[in-house]
């Protein structure tokens, strides 16, 4: 049994997005049978556990499967995915993702290559998301992009990917591993996480 899950601004039958007829048909190619299909109102943007997304996940059972077009479907973030997957893994649940052709069982998210491949192509695609919004939004009013004269940062670059980087600390994932799934040089990883006491006492120089 499965449960399809979409946003409601996916409805439409577009492979770049997802439409509900997409991944019904990929539903059913696997010989699966649907007990439900959610088209959510809530912006992804929202916690899903605050969504009907959390109230699919609290009742799904053991071997059921969470059916969505991909990782960018469900949340928009990489901590809000693995936290989904955590949940998802507890309740011994599957999740299909349509866009990539790929059932993940509760045996597949303990660093797995493929889950690995899995982390590395939905940061890509929250990556993109991420730096598309704000140009799109700023070239529809009309404010000029890229940061104004004679200001600093006031964080260092990865400070964004704090809690992603520890939640793949947790997971075992290698350094090189961490640094292209935030796309980053792999010493300048090193230097935040030695700049952050994230090392272990064996990895410090």
């Amino acid at each position: 049994m499965a449960y399809g899950y979409m946003a409601e601004d996916c409805n439409h039958s577009d492979e770049e997005c997802g439409g509900k007829d997409l991944i019904e048909a990929a539903v059913a190619r696997k010989g699966l049978k649907l007990k439900a299909f959610l088209i959510d109102e809530q912006s992804n943007r929202i916690d899903w556990k605050l969504r009907d997304l959390g109230q699919i996940v609290k009742n799904i059972k053991k071997g059921e499967v969470l059916a969505s077009y991909e990782a960018l479907s469900l949340t928009r973030s990489t901590t809000q995915f693995l936290e989904l997957m955590d949940a998802l893994a507890e309740k011994g649940a599957n999740l299909f993702l349509v866009k990539y052709n790929k059932t993940f069982t509760p045996a597949d998210i303990v660093d797995t290559k493929g889950f690995l491949e899995l982390l590395n192509q939905a940061e890509a695609e929250y990556e993109a998301r991420r730096n598309a919004d704000p140009f799109e939004k700023r070239n529809l009013s009309g404010v000029p992009l890229g940061r104004p004269k004679g200001r600093k940062n006031k964080s260092r670059k990865l400070d964004k990917h704090l809690p992603e980087i520890k939640k793949y600390l947790s997971l075992k994932i290698s350094k090189a591993s961490i640094a292209k799934l935030i796309g980053c040089h792999a010493q300048t990883l090193y230097n935040y996480l030695e700049d952050k006491s994230l090392l272990e006492d064996d990895e410090r120089s």
